[in-house]
C-alpha cells in the first residue's frame, strides 16, 4: 500500500507484487484493490515456471512481465523487499539522481529497521551500522554497494548484465560489481526512506546471519564461475578474497579467541613473558586503542550517523553460528545438506514462533535459546570464562612471593590489550545466557504503527524512527578507555613495576 500512494504522478508507476508462493488468496486480494483503488497494482507469479527458487530469478521474471504490459518496460524499474515500508517521498527523492547523472545506474537508501526492541539485546545495530559504514565509504568512489531493497535502477544499465544474476544468493552486491566494471556508478541516498523488519527472534537473527554467510560464499563462487569471465580482474580477485577475509576476521578469529583465552587463563600461568620491554609495550597499546578511536571518529564524522566504537565487539556473539555455517558450505562432507532457506523477514519458523508466544506471555525462553538454538555452548563458556578468571587470580596469587601482585595479574588476565578479547568473549556468553532468561517484551507490528491521515497507510510511529536513529552509546568504549589510563598511570608511576 505504501508504494501505491506515493507522492509521484500515478500514470508514471506501475507498483506490481512478484509472488513466488502463487497465492490464490493474494492475487484475490491485489484484483480487488486494483479494481477498487489502485489501478496501476499488478500481480504476477512464476507459479509452475519456477525453477530457480531466487530473488534474482524472480526479480527478473518482474521484469519480463513488464516487457508485456501496456506500454512495455519503462526506463527505471524499483526494487522493495516484501516487509519494506517506503516513506511517500522515495521515488521523489531517488529517481533525481538518475535523471541528472547519466554514468548512475542504480541509487537508493540503506535500509531502516522499526521493530529492534529498546535496548537492542542481540546487538542487531552494531552488526548493521558496520556494513552501512561501508556503504557510506564506497559511496565516496561511486560504487557503494546495493542493499537489495529502496532502489531504483536504470532499465538499460540492467539489460547490459543480463539482468540480475541468479548464480548467487548476493545478487544485490553482485548486480553493482558487474554494473562497476562496466563503468557505470552507483548512488548512495543518505537519507531514512524506507523502514522494514529486522529478524524478529533469537533464532531468526541466527539463521539470517547464517544466510549471510552463504551468500557471500556463493558470490564468490560466481565470482571464480566461467559466468564472471569477462570482469576485469580486480573486481574478480576483491570478489574472491573478500569472503575468505570476513570469515576468517570476523568468525574464525572471535571463535577461537572466546575458545582458547578461559582454557589459557585457567592454566593459571602467565600469557605474556615477563620482560624489561613490558612498559613500553604498554605505551605502544595506549597509542594503538588511541589511533583506532581517532580512528573511528574520523569515519563517524563523515557519516549521517553515530556507529559505536567497538561495535564489532558487541556484534561478535554470533561468531561460532556463523563459522559453523561457512563450514557447513565448504567442507564437501556437508555441502549436500540442507543450507538455512530463504524466507521473508518476519516470517518465523517453529522455533522461532515458539519464542514469539513465550515473549507475549512473558515468559523465558531457556530451552528456547539454550537448547533449541544451541546457545547452550555460551552457557559452558561463562563457566569456562569464569574458572579461567578464578585460575589467573589463583595463579597470581600463588607467584605474589615472586612479584607484585599487579604486576602478576597483569601478565594472566589484566593485560589491557587482552581486555578487547575479554570483553568480546564476555559480552558474547552473557547477552546469549540474559536472553534466554529475560527476553525483550514482544511487540505487535500494529502497536508500532500510527496511520497516516492522508493515504490510510500505515507508518512506523514518529517515536520509533527517531529511537533507531538515535547515536550509538559508547559505553564500552569508556569502559576500556578509563582502563587504559588507569594502567597508564600505574605504569608510569611504577606501581606495576614492570621493569
Amino acid at each position: 500500500m505504501a508504494a501505491c500512494s506515493q507522492d509521484y504522478p500515478k500514470s508514471l508507476v506501475r507498483v506490481i507484487v512478484l509472488d513466488d508462493s502463487d497465492s490464490k488468496q493474494l492475487s484475490e486480494t491485489i484484483a480487488q484493490l486494483r479494481k477498487h483503488r489502485h489501478p496501476n497494482l499488478y500481480y504476477a507469479s512464476r507459479s509452475v515456471q519456477v525453477t530457480i527458487h531466487s530473488k534474482a530469478a524472480n526479480l527478473n521474471f518482474g521484469l519480463r512481465y513488464t516487457d508485456s504490459l501496456p506500454g512495455g518496460s519503462a526506463e527505471f524499474a524499483a526494487v522493495l523487499d516484501v516487509d519494506m515500508i517506503p516513506e511517500r517521498l522515495w521515488l521523489r527523492t531517488v529517481v533525481p539522481h538518475l535523471l541528472c547523472r547519466a554514468k548512475a545506474a542504480l541509487a537508493g537508501p540503506f535500509q531502516y529497521y522499526y521493530n529492534v526492541p529498546p535496548n537492542d539485546p542481540l546487538r542487531i545495530r552494531n552488526d548493521l551500522d558496520e556494513f552501512h559504514a561501508s556503504v557510506c565509504l564506497d559511496d565516496l568512489t561511486n560504487k557503494s554497494p546495493c542493499v537489495g531493497s529502496g532502489f531504483v535502477i536504470r532499465r538499460k544499465a540492467l539489460d547490459q548484465i543480463n539482468g540480475f544474476p541468479e548464480g548467487s544468493t548476493q545478487e544485490d552486491i553482485l548486480t553493482s560489481i558487474l554494473l562497476s566494471s562496466l563503468g557505470w556508478e552507483m548512488v548512495y541516498i543518505q537519507e531514512s526512506l524506507q523502514w522494514g523488519l529486522a529478524a524478529g527472534t533469537f533464532a531468526d537473527w541466527i539463521r539470517q546471519r547464517q544466510r549471510w554467510v552463504v551468500g557471500t560464499l556463493s558470490k564468490a563462487k560466481y565470482l571464480g564461475s566461467k559466468n564472471a569471465s569477462k570482469l576485469p580482474n580486480a573486481a574478480r580477485q576483491e570478489g574472491l578474497l573478500s569472503p575468505a577475509v570476513v570469515i576468517i576476521s570476523t568468525c574464525a578469529i572471535w571463535t577461537t579467541v572466546m575458545t582458547l583465552l578461559p582454557l589459557l587463563a585457567l592454566s593459571g600461568k602467565p600469557l605474556l613473558p615477563s620482560t624489561p620491554y613490558l612498559p613500553s609495550l604498554l605505551r605502544l597499546a595506549v597509542l594503538d586503542f588511541a589511533a583506532q578511536s581517532i580512528d573511528q571518529a574520523l569515519l563517524n564524522s563523515v557519516l549521517d550517523f553515530r556507529t559505536s566504537l567497538l561495535g564489532p565487539i558487541l556484534a561478535a556473539w554470533t561468531a561460532p553460528y556463523r563459522l559453523a555455517m561457512a563450514l557447513r558450505c565448504v567442507v564437501p562432507i556437508w555441502f549436500e545438506k540442507s543450507l538455512p532457506r530463504s524466507t521473508p523477514t518476519g516470517v518465523s519458523e517453529a522455533v522461532g514462533r515458539a519464542e514469539i508466544e513465550a515473549r507475549k506471555n512473558n515468559r523465558s525462553c531457556l530451552k528456547i535459546v539454550l537448547w533449541d538454538c544451541g546457545a547452550w555452548i555460551y552457557l559452558a563458556a561463562l563457566v569456562a570464562l569464569v574458572a579461567g578468571a578464578a585460575g589467573s587470580v589463583i595463579g597470581a596469587s600463588s607467584a605474589s612471593a615472586e612479584q607484585p601482585i599487579l604486576q602478576a595479574l597483569g601478565l594472566r588476565i589484566a593485560w589491557p590489550p587482552l581486555l578487547f578479547l575479554w570483553l568480546a568473549s564476555i559480552n558474547t556468553v552473557v547477552l546469549s545466557v540474559a536472553y534466554a532468561f529475560s527476553p525483550p517484551p514482544f511487540l505487535e507490528r500494529r502497536d508500532m504503527m500510527d496511520k497516516d491521515p492522508v493515504t490510510g497507510v500505515l507508518y512506523p510511529k514518529k517515536s520509533i524512527k527517531e529511537a533507531y536513529l538515535a547515536r550509538a552509546g559508547q559505553k564500552m568504549w569508556f569502559t576500556i578507555a578509563a582502563y587504559y589510563l588507569v594502567c597508564c598511570v600505574l605504569n608510569e608511576g611504577r606501581f606495576l613495576n614492570f621493569n
